[in-house]
């Protein structure tokens, strides 16, 4: 008859700084892990930062280019109501100044120029959580000012287009604006302001001055707004090169 002999299934008690070495392995691994973790989560954020800044940087320079033009424009058309308001309320009557201010009217303010800015990279970051995503110097706090620059631009744009609609309001009710066409035929074929069409539907002194009255305030708040865009593309260019120094960008 075999006799089987069992293990020992009685093993010897760890000693305290066993368990104490086995604790501070798994503390370490654990806490490790950890900061791995946070480590690749602010890479991570780091990059997604970066290249927030980028495409903000890209908006910008689109919005730099498109101001250039918009000044130009904007300068274009207040020589042209320069010249205009240099025609004396006297000669109103005369056909030859009523073609002169028709000229200059339809020429220099038939459309209203204003600043679209990109917003592209703000919705992004908006939609990303704010701006809490911006960890860099003072950075958040500079793009929370270019927003601002941009809104209060935004509130000047609806005097000027208040004023826009006014002052064209009143020229409706001065001259014919069906004679545009043949007007504008005549100065192609000749490149001299016609001085013989009549393009007067009122003769009422009030409505003419109020036509004149009209140009000269939306003279002064056209200045006002193409002022504050010099101003504006000044900043810009400051603030680009303030972002490129922080993020070491191009």
């Amino acid at each position: 008859m075999e006799v089987h002999h069992h293990p020992d299934l009685h093993h010897r008690k760890k000693k305290w700084k066993e368990y104490l070495l086995e604790f501070l392995m798994i503390f370490l691994a654990v806490t490790l892990g950890f900061f791995a973790e946070t480590i690749r989560e602010k890479i991570s954020e780091n990059h997604r930062e970066k290249d927030y800044i980028a495409g903000l940087i890209n908006n910008i320079q689109s919005d730099t280019s498109e101001l250039k033009g918009l000044i130009d424009r904007n300068d274009l058309e207040l020589k042209g109501i320069d010249s205009l308001m240099k025609i004396s309320k006297n000669n109103f009557i005369n056909t030859p100044a009523q073609d002169s201010i028709f000229f200059y009217a339809s020429q220099y303010t038939m459309s209203l120029h204003l600043f679209e800015f990109n917003d592209l990279t703000l919705v992004q970051l908006r939609n990303a959580g704010g701006y809490s995503l911006v960890k860099t110097g003072k950075v958040a706090d500079s793009i929370a000012m270019y927003e601002s620059k941009n809104n209060d631009i935004k509130l000047q744009e609806k005097f000027v287009t208040d004023y826009y609609m006014q002052t064209w309001a009143s020229f409706k009710l001065v001259f014919d604006g069906t004679l545009t066409n043949q007007f504008y035929h005549d100065f192609e074929t000749t490149n001299k302001i016609p001085a013989d069409i009549y393009v007067l539907i009122s003769k009422d002194e009030e409505k003419m001055h109020l036509l004149l009255n009209n140009y000269w305030t939306y003279s002064i708040v056209l200045n006002s707004y193409n002022y504050m865009l010099k101003n504006h593309l000044k900043y810009l260019a400051a603030f680009m090169t303030f972002l490129k120094q922080n993020y070491d960008l191009e």
